[in-house]
């Protein structure tokens, strides 16, 4: 039966072999084991004084297999104890490979006939020390100057439209490495895209990756990419997977942003889940790394290349599931901190270390989610509050399962300054009841009359007689009421005593005096959290937000400390949508900040006219003014009143602050206060 575990596979290639070494080789051999020993050297001597033309076939081939049984044992003996470090791929069938773990290839030539099955089968070069013997004896030569690599195609040979197994035509060159390639191909018979990867089938890895694809292809949970194909053919060991055109892997999802909570949760969830069932099936991957996860539109995770990268690249251990492990670590400290423990790669910044030990990702970003941060830390291998570091992918679903559930967050609703929703479609919880007092639930659905259809029209020329009339009734009420409507004006005009006499000159009338601004009312305030894609991102500080327009400069709301500025990286910015109660004209705007410094950059913004509630997306608002600055007042004039309900003002760069707690100041990093915000029309 194979064994499917992962351990690795002994490749030995075929080495030449010397014409003059057989007496050589006839002394190193022992005797087979339950056979009675020959003398090597006698057998050899009797070949080669002999004249052929007194041998038959048959004494030549007993001469040559008796001389070599002593070579297959001395071989096998001296082999040593086989390698048990583990790789991503499966070790291949003992019970039918030759003596050097490995099964005959073209550079190996089949056992005698008349021998048993469980005698190894020696090469022709060694039997018979030459060429010639090898021809003898039907086997292949193996001697100076011949080749071990099998016939047929190479690498080179394969470009664009070549076809493997009349089947998979290649299309798209995707990588190469070495003796490997990786083709974008389409299936002709099922006429679907496939993935390829291509191995010379005489190189150290070719048995290694058949093996681990047979052995993956066994295991049928959809969270791996599947295998399809596998074979051997002109030289050339290819292995035929699934295509998913619409999956992004984790390196492109982390290209800009740290993953939310709640998909980093979906992700090492996914993972550590199917790598769990892996080990159980006794394969490893030992190539986790953002490359090989993928997320398809639909959300769902894969893994690609289960025990077939390992064996691709060459990869072995002597733990496979603490590997693994770790790699899981350090794929979720990747989605929270967007940074790879180990160095600068897969287009993440190396992580910082403090004291020679790696930082937590709580210590490199803000906001990051404790329970997620703990798990990640002892996946790669800490001890986190005398709690002992993860050894396999059971113990990180089990840390997952011990945790609440991370879901999405919902949309947050405004907040005001009196703690009432100003959504338009609010439904109350508490109704007032027809014989008085309050009850609870929602108010009972009122069936809303259906409108009956239109009367039928009357029929024949009474029914034309009919329109003209009401017509002619209704231009006569028209003209009617516009007449009614002059005349009460001009009547009003005449009765005016403030009005001129007709034809003299009006009186000089004294300059407008400038009206003086009137503040207006804010009646409530919420946040306004998106990343660089639109979607809802993490809160600032929504417990604070009214500090920011209640009067009292000395109270305040803070955003969060970053450590990347002063421009804003994570986000386009940050800011509180202010609410005026209704439509007011804007003329001017005062933002008092809490820091000054190097530098500060805020947008004054404003939803358009007839907006039915505060806009959750940035794109909502159209910016009015921006200003730029070093100290910790901001003063917007805008040149014409704009008519507007909700003001947003939002900040996209913010200024370095060093540690101080009595202005909510935490870490040293990029951070704000907005102190008091006031408009005025």
């Amino acid at each position: 039966m194979t064994d499917r575990t992962a351990g690795s596979v002994n490749l030995v290639e075929d080495g030449p072999s010397e014409a003059a070494d057989t007496t050589k080789t006839s002394d190193t051999g022992g005797p087979s084991a339950g056979r009675k020993p020959t003398d090597p050297k006698a057998s050899q001597v009797a070949i080669e004084t002999m004249p052929m033309s007194t041998l038959d076939e048959d004494d030549i081939d007993g001469e040559l297999d008796g001389g070599t049984d002593g070579v297959a044992d001395g071989t096998a003996k001296s082999g040593g104890a086989p390698d048990t470090r583990r790789t991503g791929t499966p070790k291949s069938n003992s019970a039918s490979n030759t003596s050097n773990g490995s099964a005959p290839t073209n550079g190996s030539a089949a056992s005698a006939p008349g021998k048993s099955p469980a005698e190894p089968a020696a090469s022709p070069a060694a039997e018979g020390g030459s060429a010639d013997a090898a021809e003898e004896t039907g086997g292949p030569a193996s001697g100076p100057g011949k080749s071990d690599e099998p016939k047929g195609r190479s690498l080179g040979d394969i470009t664009r439209g070549t076809r493997l197994a009349d089947r998979y035509r290649l299309e798209d060159k995707l990588s190469s490495h070495g003796k490997s390639a990786t083709w974008r191909a389409v299936d002709e018979k099922l006429r679907r895209a496939v993935g390829v990867h291509i191995v010379v089938a005489g190189s150290e890895y070719a048995r290694s990756v058949m093996a681990a694809a047979r052995a993956a292809a066994l295991v049928g949970d959809p969270r791996f990419v599947q295998v399809l194909d596998a074979a051997e053919e002109d030289g050339l060991v290819y292995v035929v997977k699934e295509w998913l055109p619409d999956a992004d892997n984790l390196a492109t999802l982390l290209a800009t942003n740290p993953l939310p909570p709640h998909e980093a949760y979906e992700m090492t969830r996914s993972v550590a889940d199917a790598m769990a069932v892996a080990h159980r099936a006794g394969l490893s991957h030992l190539r986790l790394d953002p490359d090989n996860v993928l997320r398809m539109h639909t959300g769902q995770y894969k893994i690609v290349g289960l025990s077939v990268e390992a064996a691709l690249y060459g990869h072995d251990t002597t733990d496979a599931a603490r590997d693994d492990t770790r790699a899981i670590g350090s794929l979720l400290y990747a989605c929270l901190a967007r940074r790879w423990p180990d160095s600068e790669a897969y287009g993440l910044a190396q992580a910082p270390r403090a004291g020679g030990k790696l930082c937590s990702p709580g210590q490199v970003k803000a906001n990051v989610h404790k329970p997620l941060e703990t798990i990640a830390m002892r996946a790669l291998g800490h001890e986190v509050k005398h709690q002992a570091p993860f050894e396999a992918p059971e113990d990180v679903v089990a840390a997952l399962a011990a945790i609440p559930p991370i879901l999405p967050p919902e949309p947050e609703p405004p907040v005001s300054a009196a703690g009432a929703d100003f959504d338009d479609e609010y439904t109350p919880t508490a109704v007032l009841s027809p014989h008085g007092g309050f009850t609870s639930g929602p108010p009972p659905a009122v069936r809303r009359p259906v409108p009956a259809g239109p009367p039928p029209a009357l029929g024949g020329g009474f029914g034309g007689a009919v329109k003209v009339i009401v017509s002619l009734v209704v231009l006569v009420a028209v003209v009617l009421a516009t007449w009614q409507i002059a005349v009460h004006f001009n009547a009003q005009k005449d009765d005016d005593p403030k009005a001129s006499p007709s034809g003299s000159p009006s009186a000089p009338q004294a300059p407008a005096a400038p009206q003086k601004p009137t503040t207006l009312n804010i009646v409530g305030a919420k946040e306004l959290n998106v990343d660089k894609n639109g979607s809802p991102a993490s809160a600032q500080n929504t417990d604070d937000i009214a500090k920011s327009f209640d009067g009292d400069p000395t109270t305040f709301w803070r955003t969060s400390t970053f450590y990347d500025g002063p421009p804003m990286k994570l986000r386009d910015g940050l800011g509180i949508v202010y609410d005026l109660g209704s439509e007011q004209e804007l003329r001017t705007a005062h933002v008092k900040l809490m820091a000054g410094g190097n530098y500060t950059e805020v947008e004054l913004r404003a939803a358009p006219a007839g907006a039915g509630g505060s806009p959750s997306s940035l794109s909502a608002f159209t910016t009015l003014q921006k200003q730029k600055t070093s100290d910790t007042d901001l003063d917007f004039t805008l040149d014409q009143p704009v008519k507007a309900r909700y003001v947003l003002v939002w900040i996209t760069a913010m200024p370095h602050r060093t540690t101080n707690r009595a202005i909510g100041v935490y870490e040293p990093g990029y951070q704000d206060s907005i102190a008091e915000v006031s408009f005025t029309s």
